[in-house]
Parts: C-alpha cells; structure tokens; sequence
C-alpha cells in the first residue's frame, strides 16, 4: 500500500513537471522582446511591399508568423486566454494570407494582409496592455 502511494505521488509530480510549459505565465520581458521584433519586422514588410518585392515581404509575412505563434503559448497577464488565442489566430491568419498575395503578386492582397495585421494588433493592445 505505502509502495503505490508513492508510485502514484511520483507519476503525478511527472506529468505537473510535463505540464508547466503549456501553463506558461505570463512573461512581460518576452513578450515585449517579441513586440519589437514584431514591429520592426512590419516595418520591413511595409517598405518590401511597397518595393513589390513579393518574395521579401513574404519572408516577413512569414517571420511575423513564427513570432506570433510564439506568443500565444503565453498566458495573458490580463483579459482571458480565449480572447488571446483568437486573436493570435487571426494575426497567424493574415500573415498567411499576405504569404498567399505574395505568391500571386497580389499587390491589393498584401495590403489587406497587412491592414489585417495591423488592426488585430491594435484589438489586442486595447484588451491586454
């Protein structure tokens, strides 16, 4: 009996231990330092577009992605977990389809993704800052 008590305490320490990183807090360092890359990278990706360099702005389309998809693990500090996720899925939407304007050098579509891009940020600043 006092064998499968500590079986059982150890098997469930190991699965809190596995859990912890899909529970991540809310980490203010790390999110702003994405923010910034965030943000420079739309800046990149507005001068590439306005070069109708396709293949350029879809790499930052692509790296605005990544960053975004990064952040969504996170748990917000305010506001529910709900609201971030979709959110973050609709910033990871737009990038894709600005991925898809670029590849059929869809001028007005980039623009769109862009302005997509743009407006969810700002939903997201007004709910979590």
């Amino acid at each position: 009996m006092k064998k499968s008590v500590w079986i059982v305490l150890a098997v469930m320490a190991f699965f809190c231990f596995l859990m912890q990183p899909a529970f991540a807090a809310y980490d203010s360092t790390a999110a702003k330092a994405a923010m910034q890359k965030i943000a420079q990278n739309m800046r990149d990706l507005q001068a590439k577009s306005a070069a109708k360099d396709y293949y350029g702005a879809a790499e930052k389309f692509m790296e605005v992605a990544r960053l975004f998809k990064e952040l969504a693990v996170i748990n917000p500090a305010k506001s529910d977990k709900e609201t971030w996720n979709r959110i973050h899925g609709n910033l990871i939407n737009a990038a894709f389809k600005g991925i898809g304007a670029c590849g059929a050098e869809d001028d007005a579509g980039v623009k769109q993704a862009i302005q997509d891009l743009i407006k969810y940020r700002n939903e997201g600043h007004k709910i979590f800052n």
